[in-house]
């Protein structure tokens, strides 16, 4: 009972993909393409409105067959919840049935007043041997009969493509849900690790200035009310991303004071550019905590985002007084080349660029 009504909800109407419809499009095509071409060499220049009728006719058939395929093959191909055997017995009696209601409807048309004309068995075929015209005589019978044959075969070849189709969608679906929960995975990885340096900075603060501490904490709920907002998707907008990352240097010039001096300079024709969530805050924390927070002379941090003629890039640079950038375990810049890689494959790159006295984390993305 239960195998039952699970297979009676495959066989209920569900939305089409665009890809599906357009195939079905395609499928109408080839169907009225190869019956015509079938057809052309048995009609004579002397007929020529008959090249008309067997479109109109041909053109009703291939909707049919589409309709039929849709409605009685496709759930059938779809109910991957009952078992093999069952499946394909179901399978081949709904493809005959639709066979067997295709040959009628193709008989019916024939025998429409309008389209009398396109009876295959009435038809008069002239050869090149001679110019006497040969009357076909095929019986009714062996007409129909063909036609279920032939229909049979067509709806077979059908569901062979539909499953290939299908079994594509399925492999491509797993494949992109296996890389989302991947992304998801390496996104949450950064929320513990940004939380904790977040408190002890309100920790460091609580002892210097208690009304500083109350106003850092405010700033780190707004803070993580963007946070948790973005780390939902994988992907967010420049504009985005420099919402949070400056609620957190704010938070860090409150600690370091005049030992963190920022500057932001972003082309206006990027704000809309879509980066991995979380990776413009990360290349920044990973500055001020390796870079700057170290030091105790001031240090400078600058974020640039420029258009160039193959994308556009975005840079984070600090300055390291002590003329190296303090060792750390490089996991977040590790997750961010793991996230590119899948996003975006080549056309996304994370360099690091250092000098004697600055870092440069450098983003560079090809037209995505």
């Amino acid at each position: 009972m239960t195998t039952l009504k699970t297979f009676r909800r495959s066989m209920a109407p569900d939305s089409c993909s665009s890809a599906y419809l357009w195939a079905q499009l395609l499928t109408m095509l080839i169907y009225a393409g190869y019956f015509m071409a079938y057809t052309l060499p048995l009609l004579s220049p002397e007929q020529p409105n008959l090249y008309g009728l067997f479109l109109v006719k041909y053109s009703i058939e291939a909707a049919c067959f589409v309709l039929l395929s849709h409605v009685l093959l496709r759930p059938v191909l779809k109910a991957d919840n009952i078992n093999t055997l069952k499946r394909w017995l179901v399978f081949l009696l709904l493809m005959l049935i639709a066979a067997l209601i295709q040959t009628l409807v193709s008989h019916f048309l024939s025998g429409i007043e309008v389209l009398k004309a396109t009876d295959m068995s009435k038809i008069t075929v002239v050869t090149d041997k001679s110019d006497t015209p040969l009357q076909m005589n095929f019986s009714t019978n062996f007409m129909l009969i063909a036609l279920l044959t032939s229909f049979s075969v067509m709806y077979l070849v059908w569901g062979a493509a539909y499953i290939a189709w299908q079994s594509w969608q399925a492999r491509k679906a797993l494949q992109h849900q296996m890389q989302q929960a991947q992304l998801q995975q390496l996104t949450n990885q950064l929320s513990p690790h940004f939380l904790f340096n977040a408190f002890n900075s309100i920790r460091a603060l609580i002892f210097e200035d208690q009304h500083k501490a109350a106003d850092t904490v405010t700033r780190l709920s707004e803070l993580f009310r963007f946070h948790l907002q973005a780390h939902l998707q994988p992907e967010s907008t420049l504009a985005q991303e420099w919402q949070l990352t400056e609620q957190y240097l704010v938070i860090e010039q409150v600690r370091l004071e005049q030992r963190l001096q920022f500057h932001c300079d972003i082309d206006s024709s990027l704000w809309q550019h879509k980066l991995p969530t979380l990776s413009l805050l990360t290349l920044v924390e990973n500055a001020v905590k390796h870079g700057i927070a170290p030091n105790i002379a001031p240090g400078k941090l600058s974020i640039n985002a420029t258009a160039s003629a193959t994308g556009w890039q975005l840079s984070v640079t600090n300055t390291t007084a002590n003329k190296t950038q303090q060792a750390g375990t490089a996991t977040g810049l590790s997750n961010l080349r793991q996230r590119l890689q899948l996003m975006y494959g080549g056309k996304a790159l994370l360099q690091l660029q250092q000098s004697e006295q600055q870092f440069t984390a450098l983003l560079e993305f090809s037209h995505v």
